[in-house]
């Protein structure tokens, strides 16, 4: 549920937000972001791209190994509105990552 931006009706609005509320906003309602789920990272500390739909350049990224490890970051400079590169420290870590 998306409260629109310009508040035209304070009624309107008012109920936007309350059944915004009540039905539990999402991070993908509350943030602009995108959840990404990575099944395999390959060899460990190996770069692998990320293939997210944001329609921006990233900023940053939350990651959720079903694993011990650690991903990190590789290239920033280089990421796109499409793509990012990271690496992770264990090998074939399957990760879920939310990328805003």
């Amino acid at each position: 549920m998306r409260i629109d931006s310009v508040v035209l009706n304070e009624r309107k609005t008012l109920q936007q937000l309350i059944n915004a509320l009540t039905n539990r906003l999402t991070f993908e309602d509350n943030f602009q972001c995108t959840i990404v789920s990575i099944a395999d990272t390959g060899a460990a500390d190996t770069e692998f791209v990320v293939t997210h739909k944001l329609g921006k350049i990233p900023t940053a990224y939350i990651a959720n190994l079903e694993s011990a490890g650690e991903v990190y970051s590789t290239g920033k400079d280089t990421w796109t509105t499409t793509q990012m590169t990271l690496k992770c420290s264990a090998a074939n870590a399957k990760l879920t990552l939310v990328v805003f």
